[in-house]
């Protein structure tokens, strides 16, 4: 309850992070938003899509070791244990932009995952 709690009082400030950040940075909020999971599924995983495909993006986080690491596990771990959060159309599409941007970056990892993705969410 207090992870959910938090998350709501600094989901503002945890989204402008993804609006600016450096790979160093959006590697650290990825971790913390990974810590938050069990609070609020739904917000941290909307807020790690941000955070890759705004300014992971264009700062190349996608380039670094670190960053598919990261991706293969939040991503896995929502699906795992928080897979009614995909039931949102919006929130599958932005599975599969995170996962674009790493496959097009040419990382194994993040293909894999592509493919042991229930078909509900192709």
């Amino acid at each position: 309850a207090g992870k959910g709690k938090f998350v709501k009082d600094v989901q503002q400030m945890l989204s402008r992070l993804g609006d600016i950040a450096i790979p160093h940075t959006v590697y650290e909020l990825v971790q913390l938003l990974d810590f938050l999971l069990p609070g609020d599924p739904a917000a941290c995983f909307d807020l790690f899509a941000h955070a890759l495909t705004v300014s992971g993006q264009k700062y190349g986080f996608q380039g670094e070791s670190l960053g598919v690491d990261v991706l293969v596990r939040v991503v896995s771990r929502s699906l795992a244990d928080y897979d009614y959060i995909f039931r949102d159309t919006a929130r599958r599409d932005k599975l599969i932009a995170c996962l674009d941007i790493f496959i097009e970056a040419g990382w194994p990892n993040a293909l894999r995952l592509l493919y042991r993705l229930p078909d509900s969410l192709r």
